[in-house]
């Protein structure tokens, strides 16, 4: 039983991680505000400071599909590289409501519809309904709170050189959840640089983001900056039809 707890904790930190990705350390939310419409994608840099020079990284964002359900529009968004359960460096898939309100933005992982991944080298699989029912129950634990203040406008470059004029302000996001009495908190902390004239209004980001875990500290400078963007052809990362079904079982001792 104890080997099975620590597993699920360890599931959850994941999924809850998921919410905001470490490796991206960047809140998915921030981008989700205003899902755009389908075929449009976005390639970004992510910057990490580390102790002995700047880690560079690659994360890029799609909206492959649109889906009507029960009369609701939907989209398929893609996401990645990133991690997802114990999985490295994969995309994400979620179905998500084409035009949430502000808490449903906040959280999307408590409103996605499916949920699918492409691990990297391997075979696409999405969740079943239990284990994304478990998800959804493990999301409605993590309470995200997040506060925006407006600042004076300023240009932003991307990093081909591409200016936007953009709207700047300092958000700071709070994701905190629990699992049998152990704490996980982040909060990512900076100035943004937003234009609607990409799909995913991000141009800029300048990121502290603090990482509470058992009562341990840990913090990292992030600096997120738009690459390339466009409003049609987007292409999925996933290599395969997607054939396979994971469970709980499956996600924990894949």
């Amino acid at each position: 039983m104890k080997t099975i707890a620590r597993a699920l904790l360890g599931l959850v930190l994941a999924l809850a991680a998921s919410v905001a990705p470490p490796v991206v350390a960047q809140d998915l939310s921030t981008f989700l505000s205003q899902p755009p419409a389908p075929g449009a994608w976005a390639r970004y840099r992510i910057e990490t400071k580390k102790s002995w020079g700047i880690k560079r990284e690659p994360f890029d964002l799609a909206i492959i599909d649109r889906q009507i359900l029960d009369g609701q529009p939907y989209v398929w968004l893609e996401a990645g590289p990133t991690n997802f359960a114990g999985y490295k460096d994969g995309y994400l898939r979620l179905l998500l409501k084409a035009h949430p309100d502000r808490q449903e933005a906040l959280n999307p992982f408590l409103e996605a519809l499916a949920l699918a991944y492409q691990p990297p080298g391997g075979a696409p699989f999405k969740l079943t309904g239990g284990a994304l029912g478990f998800m959804h129950s493990q999301a409605k634990n993590v309470q995200v709170h997040q506060e925006v203040t407006d600042l004076p406008p300023e240009p932003a470059q991307s990093v081909k050189g591409v200016v936007y004029q953009c709207s700047k302000m300092k958000i700071s996001t709070t994701t905190q959840t629990t699992f049998l009495t152990r704490k996980y908190e982040v909060t990512e902390a900076g100035t943004y640089w937003v234009s609607p004239d990409t799909p995913f209004r991000i141009v800029r980001a300048e990121i502290v983001r603090t990482e509470v875990k058992d009562g341990k500290e840990n913090k990292t400078e992030v600096t997120v900056q738009l690459k390339d963007s466009g409003d049609s052809g987007a292409v999925s990362h996933f290599t395969a039809p997607i054939r396979k079904e994971k469970g709980l079982l499956g996600l924990l001792f894949h």
